[in-house]
């Protein structure tokens, strides 16, 4: 880069890849998605593992080796990357934005349908919102990275805080990514 200074706003209305609102096929309502195709009812999303961490700086690099162990045992090594990427971003928000130090986060990867799932569980009532980012800046970038990495990303409420989420597409292997 030849010094200059680049900066991205965020679109304020929902981004084309945001998740539909929990609920949202209950009543047999038909809904399409963005693309004009139909939504698939898909089954429960199952839980490929489970990790509580502190709300502390070392859990980050703790999240991205539990990242990795888990793709290679689900066999989806090929998402390990950008799935390491995720869970980093994910984590950091948390740990940044924690209610008190060392408070208990929970990061959940689960399969949902063909995607890999990643959830960060806190206690924390914040939730992440577009804002103008900065690439020279080091910090502030998260939840950007997320929004573009990610196929699906949202924030659900839950009785004890929040989850924030991301999802990926990995089955089946996409033997020619897009990216």
């Amino acid at each position: 880069m030849s010094g200059e200074h680049h900066t991205i706003e965020l679109p304020s209305s929902p981004l084309p890849n945001a998740a539909l609102p929990a609920g949202a096929l209950a009543g047999g309502t038909a809904l399409t998605a963005p693309q004009g195709l139909p939504v698939i009812d898909e089954p429960p999303p199952l839980l490929l593992g489970e990790l509580t961490l502190p709300a502390e700086r070392a859990s980050v690099p703790r999240a991205r080796r539990f990242s990795r162990s888990v793709t290679a045992a689900s066999g989806i090594a090929h998402v390990r990357d950008d799935a390491e990427v995720l869970v980093s971003e994910l984590v950091t928000n948390a740990v940044r934005h924690a209610t008190a130090p060392g408070a208990a986060l929970c990061l959940r990867l689960l399969r949902a349908g063909v995607r890999l799932r990643i959830e960060v569980h806190d206690q924390g009532a914040g939730v992440p919102r577009p804002r103008r980012v900065d690439l020279m800046e080091e910090t502030g970038r998260g939840w950007f990275l997320v929004a573009v990495m990610a196929d699906r990303h949202g924030t659900d409420h839950t009785p004890a805080g929040k989850s924030v989420w991301c999802e990926l597409r990995a089955w089946p292997r996409d033997e020619h990514p897009a990216h």
